[in-house]
């Protein structure tokens, strides 16, 4: 059974990986709009791999930010795509890096969702959408 917020989102666990704390809190706050998803949220890439990594928990979809200390999100999405239990994950890259190498290496590691900062509500519902559009396929 397919279950949608009063947005037309399907239903997500969705986990936020990003070192700035504006930018976690903006995410709290935009959520708050579709409080039917689960938030959690993670300060490095190191947290955000112990969540992902814990049998417990699940996760439809992680925004990650690139530029993180300890373990940045090209990291996280590397043990991601080694992994056959997170293949269903699907990242969406949040991060300020533009450059042409970054964006490179991730789509040679899969990504299709690439959000520059600062980044819309607009960008990130777009983005939810087309998860959740994808899944019901």
């Amino acid at each position: 059974m397919s279950m949608e917020s009063s947005t037309g989102h399907r239903l997500m666990n969705i986990l936020i990986a990003d070192d700035e704390a504006r930018y976690r809190v903006m995410m709290g706050h935009l959520f708050e709009k579709w409080p039917e998803h689960q938030l959690t949220l993670a300060e490095d890439g190191n947290e955000a791999w112990t969540l992902l990594d814990d049998p417990k928990r699940w996760f439809d979809v992680v925004f990650l930010d690139l530029n993180m200390p300890k373990s940045g999100g090209l990291d996280v999405l590397r043990r991601l795509r080694e992994s056959p239990l997170h293949k269903s994950v699907e990242p969406v890259i949040c991060t300020a890096s533009n450059d042409r190498e970054t964006i490179k290496q991730a789509i040679a590691l899969g990504v299709r969702h690439y959000i520059v900062k600062p980044w819309t509500e607009a960008q990130i519902a777009d983005k939810l959408r087309q998860i959740a559009a994808k899944r019901a396929a």
